[in-house]
């Protein structure tokens, strides 16, 4: 892949080091555990891996509360064992990514040490500070993490904004020196031989500068307020020198914004990480809608068409188990998670794995606060049962939606632990992960893991797949999820039921196909207009209709 555009033919896989695979014997993932496991990612044919979060870090907010943006946390390793893994990672041909948080940093980062301790340091510029007082904050703009983003300090006089927890002051990017700082940041892990880097909360960066109050105080300050583009501009020189990927993550961007950021010339990114269609599993309806979903994706299929290139996910270190917010995994687990892989993953764009995926791995369904680790989770455990909200209320939304659903250690064996540690891991295990883990999964032959495998290896060999138009067919139904994929005359099509209830096609005819591929173990018969729940057919079109 020593092309420009590489990772338009690449499949990439996010790692939670925390909790992949455990060599010190901790109960805590590491660095030399990743490197363990390379020949694992090489066979589901990973061309590059994003790895979050691994500074060292109070851990307040799982290593988003960066203390050194240049070093390795040690409950992970060193830096000398971060060097081996990019090497060892380069040795099999798959590049590195790494996550940069850039709207905050630790309390206990050098920087704001020095905030703290002299208001005419240098460094208290770094941070953005208003004048408040012990019962007057600057204004009404809350934390996303719930109570006021504003932590006021007696001996200051002042009070330090945090979009996020307290223990995460948000930096100053007016500040030309937070700009440059972060650049010197970028160009010293490029020299480490680091591939690219996903830009944590850029749409956090740029505050409305007036301080006034806003109508919905967790979203205004921040969100759609113009000139992120200028502090993106001051990185644009360090990430265009060393040729570097850049994935944005961008979760209220809006078309417009992207196709200027995905703008080869005048752009900053390669892919953004937008969140429109992963929303959905927010709402308290008891079903997918599937209908809202095709217009939402298709709206960003169409409109990057030409401009950029889509990102392709469903799953990350901060959302729930895809197979148990989009599919069904109590009844189909196995054939929705294998329907949703072939859903997503051959739209136009490039996909993302994240780990325990490609087993199809479900929700923890922790039934106890004291199973938690995540913040956001155990605030708003408190916030709701202050509210007085039944602790088995609170419980059940936090086992549907908290974020350490998708934290639990991968489950590698059925042994202790799922193989990842032998010492009680910091997070609970899956249940169930006897039965679901990479050793039986790798011998199954009708497994989630060996039908990802087999889905990256066609993604990549055939190019309508890869660079084709993606055209939506709308059934008019809120089941099934349609659309083609056409290059140059050879056309293909895809044809998933995203429900519990047999589906019907009436809106194309699948006679004149040929069915390649389908994620039922007995094959389906290929011109049945009768799609069974969840399941997933890839049809090689003759002709079109």
């Amino acid at each position: 892949m020593a092309d420009a555009q590489w990772w338009q033919h690449a499949v990439g896989y996010e790692i939670y080091p925390k909790s992949f695979f455990d060599t010190n014997h901790d109960g805590v993932g590491d660095l030399p555990g990743i490197q363990a496991k390379i020949s694992y990612l090489q066979s589901l044919g990973i061309d590059f891996v994003w790895l979050s979060a691994f500074y060292p870090s109070s851990q307040v907010d799982s290593g988003y509360d960066v203390i050194d943006y240049r070093n390795v946390d040690p409950q992970y390793g060193t830096l000398d064992d971060f060097m081996q893994l990019v090497a060892a990672f380069h040795a099999a041909d798959i590049k590195v990514v790494i996550d940069l948080a850039l709207n905050h940093t630790s309390d206990q980062h050098p920087w704001f040490q020095a905030a703290l301790a002299d208001a005419t340091s240098p460094y208290h510029d770094y941070y953005v500070w208003r004048s408040a007082t012990a019962d007057q904050v600057p204004n009404n703009w809350e934390s996303i993490f719930g109570g006021s983003a504003w932590t006021y300090v007696p001996e200051l006089d002042s009070a330090y904004l945090h979009t996020f927890a307290e223990a995460q002051p948000d930096l100053n990017w007016e500040n030309p020196a937070v700009r440059q700082a972060m650049a010197e940041t970028i160009q010293w892990w490029a020299d480490r031989g680091v591939d690219g880097f996903r830009l944590d909360g850029v749409t956090h960066l740029k505050k409305r500068q007036d301080f006034a109050n806003v109508a919905h105080p967790r979203t205004d300050y921040y969100q759609d307020v113009t000139g992120t583009d200028a502090f993106l501009a001051d990185l644009k020189p360090v990430l265009q020198r060393n040729q570097l990927f850049v994935i944005g993550e961008a979760g209220t961007i809006d078309q417009q914004t992207a196709q200027r950021w995905l703008d080869p010339e005048r752009g900053f990114f390669n892919l953004l990480l937008e969140f429109d269609h992963v929303h959905f599993w927010e709402r308290a309806e008891p079903k997918l809608p599937v209908a809202a979903l095709r217009a939402t994706l298709s709206k960003w299929q169409l409109g990057l068409e030409k401009v950029g290139w889509n990102a392709l996910f469903i799953e990350n270190h901060d959302l729930p188990r895809a197979v148990s917010y989009y599919g069904n995994a109590s009844d189909y687990r196995r054939r929705s998670a294998k329907a949703l892989g072939l859903w997503y993953l051959l739209m136009k764009g490039t996909p993302f794995v994240y780990q325990g995926q490609e087993l199809g791995l479900p929700n923890a369904n922790f039934t106890q606060i004291s199973e938690y680790r995540d913040l956001d989770s155990r605030l708003y455990y408190q916030q709701q049962r202050a509210a007085g909200v039944p602790e088995s209320q609170v419980l059940g939304q936090l086992a549907m939606k908290s974020r350490d659903n998708a934290r639990t250690p991968m489950p590698w064996t059925h042994q202790q632990f799922g193989g990842f540690s032998d010492q009680q891991p910091w997070i609970n295990m899956t249940p169930g992960t006897e039965q679901i883990n990479v050793e039986r999964e790798s011998h199954d032959p009708h497994s989630v893991l060996t039908f990802y495998q087999q889905l990256i290896r066609l993604k990549k060999s055939v190019p309508a797949l890869e660079r084709g138009r993606y055209e939506l067919i709308d059934t008019r139904d809120d089941q099934l999820f349609v659309y083609r994929r056409t290059l140059n005359g050879d056309n293909w099509l895809v044809v998933v039921n995203m429900s519990n209830q047999v589906a019907t096609t009436q809106e194309f005819d699948l006679n004149t196909s040929e069915l390649i591929f389908t994620n039922t173990e007995v094959d389906a018969d290929s011109d049945d207009p009768q799609i069974q729940p969840w399941e997933a057919r890839l049809y090689h079109l003759r002709k079109l209709e």
